[in-house]
């Protein structure tokens, strides 16, 4: 068998780290990454081996070359290709069965096991699998039990998780696989071929390891690695000693017979340790590092040629070559301090900082940002549906900047900025706008508090995206919009996340900044609502609110409102985006049954095919049969179900304003029922009786994957996958969803009464306990 490492990735969640070094060269226990895989690779008979290379490619060649002769093949990519690109890039080295190993894992995983089992089952490709507790940043996989993968997503959200079992990037491939992934493009295994794979019917197989695997994907997982290793729960040629002795010691290592070292440890070649420096416990440094005295440094990983000056204190760094440190420092946890950084005397770098190379630290400086970039808190994230945070706190003026520096950095065009009415999503929404200014955008300012506003204003204007801000008690919510002003996919999400994490943000020069501009998008918005619609004054409408009377004034004038002879009732929710709807008998529309009137407008408009979200009442999909209408089930939240409207062959726009534009919603439903000359009772009457609730049942982040995984196990028959586990059963449906963004799992159920949908969910309550309190019990 044949082997092929992939070493073309950047590693830029890593950073400082691979600020310039590619992330297969950084160390690990005092040998590059690579090594390690190498190494083990050779252990197993796997001899002949190729590296694929695209970032700083002359690196890892010249090492390699260095450590090992011809013996290697190099494959570089002149442009991206992909994972599955970059192996078929090699395609002359592959005539035989061979593994793909990633360049940047550590791990110990039996491949004399993995290759027997991947011939015991006439597999073609093979996934070495592995459990983890947070699941979002891997391939998650369901397998059969002969092993045979049965379901697989990369990266998924939470309401996408159904396995805590994932993909570890360890692949036993077939040449013939080699086919399947076209030339010259890029096409990755996770979100390509494996899918691809599946659908073909392509005998493919995970076989779970219970060994040892890491990716160190970021610098917390890089430090925990580095424990791990000194704990002896892997081998990379230390465990013997290390469990034996708890210490390895390099050669030409100086050492004060007053300094103190507090097992485990790994102290490589040419280190000094001067009298009373405390070292340990779980400490790994490198060549060449000087340690003075009185220092103290532990749970840390210097790197070589590290300087430590008197009196200094680390607990819980990485810190990188050449970096200097004077006396009486102090570097507390995950802090992590890049190549050639000179942190001064009396210095303190505060937890979770990152010190960029070459910086200078003056002394006495207490340092709690990221240095030159960043600001020391919290990482901004995406929950359920864009970015939010407390006000002020989480988002503040430096946070709205840098969104709007590393959205802009990404959109390079014309974006538009809005928010609703309210004071504080207003200056935020100033301070994003000028942060889009700074990476180079033409930016607009909306005049419009309305969300469809933005997004109708977004498609008439040719922009390349935009960014509304809104108010949730005391928190701002950040939405992100595309050039059709639908929320932006998870793709685009993670590239946010990440420059917002890392700061990778590009700057602009002077001639390269744009004015900022405000524009009529509340003209735009009216100009749109009222095109080719008639005017529908007989029927009445009473606002449910001064807010809702407001908006509809603006709108429509008063010729539609009429506090006491009204056909029906409405709220507008602040952003504009949803309504609460009432019959004339006050009488509110639940989520369903608004669903099934967005139905007849459609049928109504000659759409054929609508979109219902997976948690929607049973009843839609035989009332769709009824009216001749195909229905497609999209995931629950509002950015994936705007995805699946985008596949609606015709009408996409129609529904999409249906769904996402309540006054145009609210007008198309004047429109309906003056056609129908129907009440809206008469349409509330005619959906089926039922109870529908949703509950939720706390539980640990590490627990969600477990939990959708062994309820899948336990029934596969009447369940389906795809935002969490829907269970049909006798007396109604039950679907289980983990929550985004808080410890809980999100238990929605449909019965004909609340007595039988309390039993269901009782049930379930019940399977979703034991698995937990059996996870305690081991």
């Amino acid at each position: 068998m044949k082997g092929i490492i992939m070493a073309g990735g950047e590693g830029s969640r890593l950073r400082p780290l691979t600020f310039d070094i590619p992330k297969p060269l950084v160390p690990v226990a005092n040998k590059p990454a690579i090594k390690h895989i190498v190494e083990h690779l050779h252990k197993y008979g796997v001899g002949e081996l190729a590296v694929t290379l695209f970032y700083l490619p002359h690196k890892i060649k010249d090492y390699l070359l260095e450590e090992y002769g011809n013996e290697i093949k190099f494959y570089t990519e002149e442009k991206p290709l992909g994972t599955a690109g970059s192996v078929k890039n090699a395609k002359d080295f592959l005539k035989e069965t061979f593994i793909v190993m990633s360049g940047d894992v550590i791990t110990d995983v039996n491949i004399k096991e993995v290759y027997d089992f991947h011939r015991k089952k006439g597999s073609k490709v093979t996934l070495v699998l592995k459990k983890v507790e947070i699941p979002l940043e891997y391939g998650v996989v369901i397998v059969d039990e002969t092993g045979k993968i049965v379901k697989f997503l990369e990266k998924p959200s939470w309401g996408e998780v159904f396995s805590d079992t994932v993909n570890t990037g360890i692949y036993i491939i077939e040449p013939e696989i080699l086919e399947f992934i076209p030339e010259d493009r890029p096409f990755d295994f996770s979100k390509d071929l494996f899918p691809l794979l599946l659908k073909e019917n392509i005998p493919m197989y995970g076989y779970i390891t219970e060994g040892y695997w890491c990716d160190i994907g970021n610098t917390a997982q890089y430090l925990s690695s580095h424990f791990d290793v000194l704990e002896g729960k892997l081998d990379l040629g230390y465990r013997k000693i290390l469990l034996e002795e708890g210490k390895v010691i390099g050669k030409k290592v100086l050492m004060s017979s007053g300094a103190k070292l507090i097992l485990p440890l790994i102290i490589g070649n040419e280190v000094v340790i001067e009298e009373n420096a405390v070292v340990g416990p779980n400490v790994v440094i490198g060549r060449g590092t000087i340690i003075k005295k009185g220092s103290h440094v532990k749970n840390s990983v210097l790197w070589e040629d590290v300087y430590v000056g008197e009196n200094s204190e680390l607990n819980g760094a990485v810190v990188c070559n050449k970096v200097r440190i004077d006396s009486n420092a102090r570097i507390l946890e995950n802090a992590v301090i890049g190549e050639g950084v000179r942190i001064k005397a009396f210095a303190e770098i505060r937890p979770d900082v990152k010190v960029w190379p070459f910086k200078v630290i003056e002394e006495e400086a207490v340092v709690s940002k990221d240095v030159v970039w960043g600001n020391g808190r919290k990482n901004l994230s995406f929950g359920y549906r864009g970015i939010r945070g407390i006000f002020n706190e989480e988002i503040g003026p430096y946070q709205a900047v840098e969104i709007g520096e590393a959205f802009g950095d990404l959109m390079k065009g014309k974006v538009i900025v809005g928010s609703d009415e309210e004071l504080a999503s207003s200056l935020i929404a100033d301070l994003i706008a000028y942060g889009l200014a700074f990476s180079g955008c033409e930016v607009l300012k909306s005049n419009s508090f309305l969300l469809p506003a933005l997004r109708v204003g977004i498609r008439l204007r040719s922009a390349k995206g935009g960014v509304y801000v809104e108010r949730i008690g005391e928190e701002i919510r950040i939405l992100f919009l595309d050039g059709e002003g639908m929320d932006i996919d998870r793709n685009l999400e993670k590239k946010i996340e990440n420059k917002l994490k890392i700061h990778d943000i590009s700057r602009r020069k002077i001639e390269d900044i744009k004015p900022i501009k405000e524009v009529d998008v509340e003209g735009d918005y009216k100009d749109y609502l009222v095109k080719n619609r008639a005017d529908s004054f007989k029927i009445k409408v009473k606002p449910h609110d001064e807010w809702t009377k407001k908006v509809l004034l603006q709108i429509k004038g008063e010729q539609i409102l009429d506090d006491q002879n009204y056909h029906l009732k409405v709220k507008l929710k602040k952003n504009g985006e949803e309504i609460e709807l009432y019959d004339e008998k006050d009488r509110k529309f639940d989520e369903d049954e608004v669903n099934y009137l967005k139905m007849l407008i459609a049928r109504e408009k000659g759409l054929k095919k609508v979109v219902l979200p997976f948690n929607s009442s049973k009843y839609l999909a035989e009332f769709a049969e009824e009216l001749a209408v195909e229905t497609v089930v999209g995931k629950i939240s509002p950015r994936d179900l705007m995805r699946s409207m985008t596949n609606l062959e015709e009408g996409r726009q129609v529904y999409f304003d249906l769904s996402f534009d309540g006054i145009n919603f609210l007008l198309e439903v004047i429109e309906y029922v003056r056609l129908k000359n129907k009440r809206l009772s008469e349409i509330k009457d005619s959906f089926p009786l039922r109870y529908k609730t949703v509950k939720r049942i706390r539980c640990d982040w590490k627990d969600k994957g477990r939990i959708i995984r062994e309820l899948f196990e336990t029934r596969k028959n009447n369940v389906t996958f795809l935002d969490g586990l829907r269970f049909e059963e006798d007396e109604g449906w039950v679907l289980v969803v983990p929550d985004s963004e808080l410890p809980f799992c999100n238990v929605y159920v449909e019965a004909l009464t609340p007595e039988k949908a309390e039993r269901l969910f009782t049930i379930y309550e019940k399977k979703i306990q034991d698995i937990l309190l059996k996870n305690d019990g081991k």
